[in-house]
């Protein structure tokens, strides 16, 4: 009888709703469960938008994942719609940030943390030319560690993955770490597997009992236990900031936080500005800041080696315009439109996040004839902006002159979804394309880029995860003199 009485509890719970958003044919009881696995879901989410159109819905028991694509629907919600947005949903991705930071937050403490964290952040150069000069520094670092191995093939994740982070360190930390530091290493390693292994639309996402079962099929504990070890890391690094603290010489954002937190302990008996606010805010600036820029760099020396015309043609845009001996600047801009085409395919192409984290709604929404309902779980499909062939004809070839006007001007960037939309776009998309344009030209100016010999170029195929990042794949880097 308990077992009927489940099911039957279940099939109340999935009634249809009239009028939402259509799914594919599931299984009784137990809804799409089988559609999103990991090794398929982009192309499964492509198939099903080429099937249903830019509204499409995928069953979990009696919950609804609703997806919404495509550059109109996409900015009516998110842009023309944004105040319908509500609580983020129950994610387990949630429970690993310890319910705290920004990018699992909303409402007033969203709000509140993103903009001090905008703010603070802006305060010490982010997003501002100036932090041009960090990024310099550590790019000489980079590519003396990529002359190091004398043209010998090497997979660079860890490399990129290590110098990003430094941009980011520098601004939080108010230091960098050496490229050998063995903490900076295990960090970025334990980040790098976080967020290629989580994808938002696994099981237990949605249902928080399957991390209690035997064993561990999701990778959930492994998850808690690596997110345990960074956490220890930062309280360490923050302990360390606090001894020497002093507020009227602020270094980095730690410390423009602790002032905001004694002022915020003088003035209340409560406010959010915790430790572990801070600890959560921190980690997340690292998993997403370092995550974005590394894997798109990764993706821009990938589509480079399987086009060495368009490498070509970069070096030669960078020869005639910039001095020799100097790095190409954000200044040099202008007179290199090509290269920054080529960054901006790479974020279109490249597709680092194909989707949003989960929304959730305040009240019922009407989105093209459709209801989604308040109850549903929300995702925002940037992959279908991306790849949208009214936007960008022939979607799927790497073509960096669709960004280039008949005079040779760029043209068009606005029609890329890599950073989101409206209220929710990403917090550190101006650095994100600062980093990925001052690292791909220096490298390009001062390397030729080739695949390992006597080898088959490797797979353009990702593996998507939390984000979507190439395989494994080793290039050699013959310096130029």
């Amino acid at each position: 009888m308990t077992v009927i009485g489940v099911l039957l509890f279940i099939k109340f719970l999935s009634r249809e709703r009239k009028n939402v958003p259509p799914n594919p044919p599931g299984i009784p009881l137990l809804g799409n469960i089988n559609t999103l696995r990991p090794e398929t879901m982009l192309s499964t989410i492509r198939k099903l938008h080429k099937q249903y159109g830019d509204l499409f819905s995928i069953k979990f028991f009696h919950q609804h994942l609703i997806f919404v694509g495509g550059y109109k629907t996409t900015n009516e919600l998110l842009v023309r719609k944004g105040d319908v947005l509500g609580e983020k949903p129950y994610f387990f991705v949630k429970q690993v940030f310890r319910n705290a930071g920004v990018f699992s937050s909303s409402g007033p403490l969203w709000k509140e943390h993103r903009t001090f964290g905008l703010t603070s952040l802006r305060s010490l150069g982010f997003g501002k030319r100036n932090l041009q000069t960090r990024i310099f520094e550590e790019i000489e670092y980079f590519l003396a560690e990529v002359e190091s191995h004398h043209g010998e093939p090497f997979d660079i994740q860890d490399l990129v993955s290590k110098s990003i982070s430094n941009v980011i360190s520098a601004l939080v930390f108010g230091k960098r770490f050496e490229l050998s530091d063995p903490t900076s290493a295990e960090m970025c390693s334990l980040l790098n597997a976080f967020v290629r292994s989580t994808a938002f639309q696994s099981p237990v996402n949605f249902f928080p009992f399957l991390r209690h079962l035997p064993g561990d099929l999701f990778g959930s504990k492994k998850l808690m236990k690596d997110f345990d070890r960074i956490f220890e890391i930062m309280y360490k690094i923050l302990g360390e900031h606090r001894s020497t603290f002093d507020e009227n010489n602020i270094r980095d954002f730690i410390d423009c936080y602790l002032k905001e937190q004694k002022n915020k302990n003088e003035a209340y008996k409560e406010h959010t500005f915790s430790d572990e606010q801070l600890i959560s805010t921190l980690v997340e600036f690292f998993s997403a800041g370092m995550e974005t820029t590394s894997t798109a760099t990764q993706w821009g020396i990938l589509y480079l080696m399987h086009n060495q015309e368009i490498q070509t043609r970069m070096r030669k845009e960078i020869e005639n315009a910039v001095a020799s001996g100097r790095f190409p600047t954000l200044e040099d801009k202008p007179k290199l439109p090509y290269c920054e085409a080529v960054c901006y395919e790479v974020l279109r192409m490249g597709n680092v996040a194909p989707t949003t984290a989960p929304h959730a709604l305040k009240n019922d929404v009407t989105l093209n004839g459709f209801v989604i309902p308040k109850e549903a779980t929300l995702f925002i499909d940037l992959d279908s902006i991306n790849m949208d062939p009214e936007a960008f004809p022939d979607p799927f070839s790497f073509k960096p002159e669709r960004f280039l006007s008949e005079d040779g001007k760029l043209t068009g960037t606005e029609k890329i979804g890599s950073f989101s939309l409206g209220r929710r776009v990403c917090m550190g998309e101006s650095v994100a394309k600062m980093e990925l344009f001052l690292f791909m030209t220096s490298l390009i100016q001062r390397f030729e880029i080739h695949n390992e010999a006597g080898k088959p170029l490797p797979s353009l195929e990702g593996i998507l995860g939390l984000t979507y990042a190439p395989q494994n794949f080793a290039a050699s880097y013959k310096k130029i003199n």
